[in-house]
């Protein structure tokens, strides 16, 4: 009896919480203990805070993301960019580059943050790491709170039968 190989991708929506993010190199975040939402004080300009991605796969495809979290506007405008990155590891440095974005989120009244990337499709390889760079500026009497983002993957699995 022969064997057969099947080829299946499977939709699956990884999840990454805010709290397992960091501060970036400019502005000023608070994570939340009790809700682990990160929070964009007002005043801030081009305040960056990173989420790592995690629980990919070498061969995973990579479809998009989305964001989510809620803009406070106190009457004036705030922005918001979330930028799906990748760095790379390399012999003379690690590069570091955009694979798809979120821009201009630019709202002057309370906005539930719930945005989508383009499609896109890139495929994990090695020595990959993903991790998300999300850009506000806030002003006065605003706020942007965090809650995380969801990655939309396609993981193939090979069986044999």
């Amino acid at each position: 009896m022969g064997r057969n190989q099947r080829d299946e991708s499977e939709k699956i929506i990884l999840l990454c919480p805010a709290r397992t993010g960091s501060q970036g190199a400019t502005g000023t975040w608070s994570i939340a203990n009790n809700t682990g939402v990160a929070t964009c004080a007002a005043a801030q300009t081009a305040a960056t805070f990173c989420i790592p991605v995690t629980s990919l796969q070498m061969g995973d495809e990579i479809a998009g993301f989305t964001i989510s979290g809620q803009l406070e506007s106190g009457g004036n405008t705030a922005t918001v960019d979330a930028d799906l990155r990748v760095t790379t590891a390399a012999a003379a440095d690690l590069t570091d580059a955009s694979v798809v974005a979120i821009t201009q989120i630019s709202k002057t009244a309370d906005y539930l943050i719930n945005d989508a990337s383009a499609v896109v499709s890139q495929t994990v390889g090695g020595g990959q790491c993903y991790y998300i760079l999300v850009t506000v500026t806030t002003a006065a009497d605003t706020d942007v709170a965090i809650q995380g983002a969801q990655i939309i993957i396609y993981r193939k699995y090979t069986e044999g039968v």
